[in-house]
C-alpha cells in the first residue's frame, strides 16, 4: 500500500460517492424498507474502512494526468503566498495548517465534553442499587435470555437527557429519561439499549467519530454518520422487536411514539450515544414501518442495490490519477518514478532527477514536492 495526495483525493472523492449511493437508498421509504439491514450495516462499515484507508493498492491502476494535475500540484506546492522566518507558505502548507487547527480544535472539544459527561455520571444514583426500583430485576431477566459481553455497569435517570441512550461499551451506562415509565415500558427500552452493546455498536460510532475528526471539512461524512445511527437504530429495533413475545411488540411502538412526543429539542449528548427515539419525524416512521411491515431481504431491489454498493466498493480501489509531467525538452515521451529513480544534487543546489537508474529527466529546483521528496539524494564529486 502506498499513500500520496492523490491517493487520498481519489478516497474521498470515491467515499464521498459511495455515501451518496447510501443515502439515496436510504432516502426513499420504499426503496429502503426492501433492504436488508445486515446489507446496509456491511456497506456502511465498508465505506467507513475504505475512507479510513486513504492508500493506492496493489491492484490499483494508475492513470496518468499530463496537464491538470501537474498545474495543480505545481501551484500546490511551488506558488509562495508570504515567507514566516524563511519558511514559505505554499498552498499546501496553508490547507495542511488549517486542517491540523481544526482537527485540534475538534478533538479538544469533543474530549471535554465526554469528560464533562463522565463528571456527571457519579453524581446521579444507580437505578440497578435502589431497592424501590425494578431495573435490576429487569435487567436480570434480559441477560438470562440474551446475554451481553460486558453487563450495565450504571442505570441513571436525569432530566440531562430526553429519550433513553446508551454510551460505552466495556462499562455501559444507560440514561433514562424523567419519563413516568412502566415496567412494560422500561423492558422494552433496555431490552433496546442492550441490542446496541450487544451489537458492539459503540465501536462503529467511534470509527465514524474518528473518521469525522480527521474529514472535519467534508459534509459527506457528516452524512454517513447520520445515515448509520439510523441503521444502527434498524437493527436493534429489530434484534429487541424480535425477542418480544407477540403481545409486547404493539407496546414496543407506543414506546417509541410516547419517547418521541416528550422530545421538546435535540439532546445535548455526545456523537457516540446511541439513542432509543428521536422526534426526526421520518426517521421514526420508517423504524416503525420496518418493524410493521417486515418485507422479506430477498427482493430484486435488495440484491439490486447490492451489487450496485459491490461494484462500486471495488471502481473505489480500482483507480487513481496521478500526475506526469513531459520532460522539458519537449518530448512526447511520458516517465514514470520507479525504485531505481534517484537525485543528483548539482554545486548550485538544483537536482538532476534520473529514472530507471540510468535515464536523465531534467533538472529540479524544488526538492520539496511530494512525487520525488523520499528519493535518494547523491552529490557530483
Amino acid at each position: 500500500m502506498h499513500f500520496s495526495a492523490t491517493s487520498y483525493i481519489m478516497t474521498i472523492l470515491g467515499g464521498n460517492c459511495l455515501i451518496c449511493f447510501l443515502c439515496i437508498i436510504m432516502r426513499d421509504g420504499r426503496i429502503a424498507q426492501k433492504l436488508s439491514i445486515r446489507f446496509l450495516k456491511y456497506f456502511s462499515f465498508f465505506i467507513l474502512l475504505r475512507m479510513m484507508l486513504p492508500f493506492e493498492f496493489f491492484h490499483t491502476i494508475t492513470v496518468p494526468s499530463e496537464k491538470i494535475l501537474p498545474t495543480v500540484m505545481d501551484f500546490c506546492n511551488e506558488y509562495v503566498f508570504f515567507t514566516i522566518k524563511n519558511i514559505a507558505v505554499t498552498p499546501s502548507r496553508l490547507l495542511l495548517s488549517v486542517w491540523i487547527v481544526g482537527v485540534v480544535y475538534i478533538v479538544c472539544n469533543t474530549v471535554r465534553n465526554y469528560m464533562r459527561l463522565y463528571r456527571v455520571i457519579p453524581c446521579f444514583p444507580n437505578l440497578i442499587d435502589a431497592t424501590d426500583s425494578n431495573v435490576s430485576a429487569i435487567l436480570t431477566a434480559i441477560y438470562n435470555t440474551n446475554p451481553v459481553p460486558h453487563p450495565v455497569k450504571k442505570v441513571i435517570r436525569t432530566s440531562f437527557v430526553n429519550t433513553p441512550c446508551v454510551i460505552g461499551f466495556f462499562s455501559p451506562v444507560i440514561f433514562l429519561p424523567d419519563l413516568d415509565l412502566t415496567p412494560e415500558e422500561l423492558y422494552c427500552i433496555l431490552l433496546h439499549e442492550l441490542s446496541h452493546v450487544r451489537h458492539m455498536d459503540f465501536i462503529l460510532m467511534l470509527v465514524s467519530e474518528i473518521l469525522c475528526i480527521i474529514n472535519w471539512w467534508n459534509p459527506f461524512v457528516t452524512s454517513l454518520r447520520t445515515r448509520l445511527e439510523e441503521i444502527l437504530e434498524f437493527h436493534a429495533d429489530n434484534t429487541a422487536f424480535a425477542n418480544l413475545p407477540p403481545s409486547h411488540r404493539k407496546l414496543y411502538l407506543d414506546c417509541l411514539l410516547k419517547v418521541a412526543r416528550s422530545q421538546q429539542q435535540k439532546p445535548l449528548l455526545p456523537a457516540m450515544t446511541m439513542l432509543f427515539s428521536t422526534n426526526r419525524s421520518g426517521t421514526l416512521k420508517y423504524r416503525i414501518l420496518r418493524l410493521v411491515n417486515s418485507e422479506s431481504c430477498r427482493s430484486v431491489t435488495n440484491y439490486f442495490a447490492m451489487s450496485i454498493a459491490v461494484l462500486m466498493l471495488v471502481a473505489s480501489t480500482l483507480f487513481i490519477i496521478e500526475p506526469s509531467w513531459l520532460p522539458e525538452n519537449g518530448a512526447n515521451d511520458i516517465y514514470h518514478l520507479t525504485e531505481d529513480s534517484y537525485l543528483l544534487m548539482r554545486a548550485d543546489g538544483k537536482y538532476e532527477l534520473y529514472i530507471d537508474n540510468e535515464t536523465f529527466l531534467g533538472i529540479i529546483s524544488n526538492r520539496d514536492l511530494e512525487e520525488i521528496r523520499d528519493l535518494p539524494v547523491y552529490r557530483v564529486k
